[in-house]
């Protein structure tokens, strides 16, 4: 009797905490992951085909396995262990070329679903180059991110497809794993960082890194991510503007300010980072908090960095009358918040102290539901990606 296989696995989206901007300039960010997640299931199923299921960009497909397995035998060697050496354009275009065959309306599609499946093969071709799949494969990722608003769904979403094809992999072989390693883990960032480079072309490695590894990064321009693994819990409202942004064009007037006023940019640039780095100082020392009145102290600390940062964003022209908005129903509360990401809409976060009463979370969640933001109630620091039951 045949043996179908089954992984499932998810991964979290993240928020940058501070650096936003900045971080182009050589200053350093602050990312950390978000208790909201995508997962994949990927199963062996006994039909000849490959089905791909992608419910929150909208894309269903089913492809014969013959022409999966007859791509798979052309591109002869597997990169499993080595995404690096890949020769990533050279990749990409047979994928371009494999997907406008296979697809009859590709062109056609929004760049969010082409995005999609050339990320979902390149894992594949480059994973299990030289090796046809004996069964059909259905492969189906949710998610809890809402796509291209600067929480990282696109990282989130190549992490969990290069995790659980991963470990595809390992099965096949007769490799059994209950938990994934600190190596399964810098492969698994690896493999998303090339996909990253499918979305974004130029990423700087802090989304897939955060979304693989959980908790807190740090990041600064022309150095390797780094790893804090600490336990934060902090609690945020994560509220979603509803409006759309361009980072590019919020990039490129940031730049053009800084042309016209490079003196007082470079001000803002520095006390940036200033706070950037202060806060980092504040959260490497959060678990040893004194629970007796400590932890107030630690939290009007990063209350008052939230503050100053969102100001000095809104300085540089990146805030957004809904952003604003947001803000303005927060401090009426007494509560700190500041937009996350390139600004400009997207989203914001209201830091929750723990001794905020319930009643006041409540009825701010209330007032922004009501003037038409999505308010979530979630946790900083959650878990990276991991394998699920």
């Amino acid at each position: 009797m045949d043996r179908y296989y089954c992984v499932k696995l998810s991964a979290p989206g993240k928020v940058i905490l501070h650096g936003e901007h900045s971080v182009v300039f050589g200053k350093t960010a602050i990312a950390v992951s978000v208790g909201l997640r995508s997962s994949i299931c990927i199963k062996e199923i006994q039909e000849s085909v490959f089905k791909v299921n992608l419910p929150a960009v909208g894309l269903h497909e089913t492809i014969s396995l013959e022409l999966i397995n007859k791509e798979l035998l052309n591109h002869k060697t597997s990169y499993i262990e080595a995404p690096e050496a890949l020769a990533h354009e050279e990749h990409l275009t047979r994928i371009e070329i494999f997907v406008k065959d296979i697809i009859s309306n590709f062109e056609h599609l929004p760049n969010v679903k082409q995005n999609a499946l050339r990320s979902l093969f390149y894992v594949v071709f480059g994973i299990f180059g030289g090796n046809a799949f004996e069964n059909g494969l259905e492969i189906t990722i949710v998610s809890d991110l809402t796509i291209g608003a600067g929480t990282g769904s696109s990282a989130s979403f190549a992490v969990c497809l290069a995790g659980a094809l991963l470990q595809l992999a390992k099965l096949k072989k007769g490799i059994k794993v209950d938990r994934l390693s600190l190596d399964d883990k810098k492969l698994i960032s690896k493999w998303a960082f090339n996909c990253e480079k499918i979305t974004h072309g130029t990423p700087s490695g802090i989304d897939n890194t955060t979304s693989t590894f959980g908790s807190l990064v740090t990041f600064r321009k022309g150095q390797e991510p780094g790893l804090l693994d600490i336990k934060l819990g902090l609690r945020i409202l994560l509220v979603d503007t509803g409006v759309s942004r361009e980072t590019k064009v919020l990039a490129a007037n940031v730049r053009s300010l800084m042309q016209r006023n490079k003196q007082a940019v470079d001000c803002v640039m520095e006390a940036i980072d200033h706070i950037a780095k202060s806060a980092l100082e504040i959260l490497q020392n959060f678990s040893s908090c004194d629970q007796n009145g400590g932890i107030d102290v630690k939290y009007q600390y990063l209350a008052e960095l939230w503050n100053m940062n969102h100001c000095l964003l809104a300085s540089l022209g990146v805030s957004h009358s809904a952003l604003e908005s947001i803000r303005a129903s927060a401090l009426a509360r007494g509560l700190a918040c500041k937009l996350t990401g390139a600004g400009g809409g997207g989203y914001a976060i209201v830091l929750i102290p723990p001794s905020t009463k319930q009643s006041i979370v409540d009825e701010l969640s209330k007032e922004l539901s009501a003037k038409g933001f999505v308010v979530t109630d979630t946790i900083l620091g959650s878990p990276g990606v991991t394998l699920d039951s």
